[in-house]
């Protein structure tokens, strides 16, 4: 009988998904600050795509996209290489590709909502939002409201 409820509790731990434990706001703003300091991109709006894509979980993974930024390996290999990024589930690692890819956007669009969207994997509503003048996507307008609260709440 024992060893019966031990190996049904054994089983039951291995069901449970064991879940990890996400950064704190002020570790992903202070990594935000030095690598949008780098990259001249606005911390907060680094902060805000983290909350967005991952809620600040580094081990998460989505559909091939991994870690705090959720950057896809397949579409940033090389990038990943240029800068020497080994893991994208380390998260100075995983943020250093997305920003760099974000500085390449912005060059690329200039505005806040088209990079959004185009950081998204969102091509339709960027050739929308370009084209014919539709509105922005939720994900982009959701990011762009956080990254404005998160500035007035660091006094900015």
């Amino acid at each position: 009988m024992k060893k019966r409820i031990a190996a049904v509790c054994a089983a039951l731990m291995l069901a449970v998904p064991v879940q990890a434990q996400a950064m704190a706001d002020s570790e992903v703003y202070a990594l935000a600050e030095e690598i949008g300091g780098a990259y001249g991109i606005c911390p907060e709006l680094l902060q805000a795509i983290a909350w967005h894509e991952s809620r600040y979980e580094e081990n998460a993974s989505n559909g091939g996209c991994e870690g705090l930024m959720q950057v896809s390996e397949k579409w940033h290999r090389d990038r990943m290489k240029e800068l020497g990024v080994t893991d994208l589930y380390d998260p100075r690692q995983n943020m250093t590709v997305a920003a760099d890819y974000l500085a390449e956007l912005f060059e690329e669009y200039g505005e806040p909502g088209m990079v959004l969207m185009k950081y998204n994997g969102d091509s339709t509503s960027v050739a929308r939002y370009g084209k014919l003048g539709y509105g922005m996507s939720e994900y982009a307008e959701g990011v762009l409201q956080m990254s404005a609260q998160m500035e007035r709440e660091h006094g900015k």
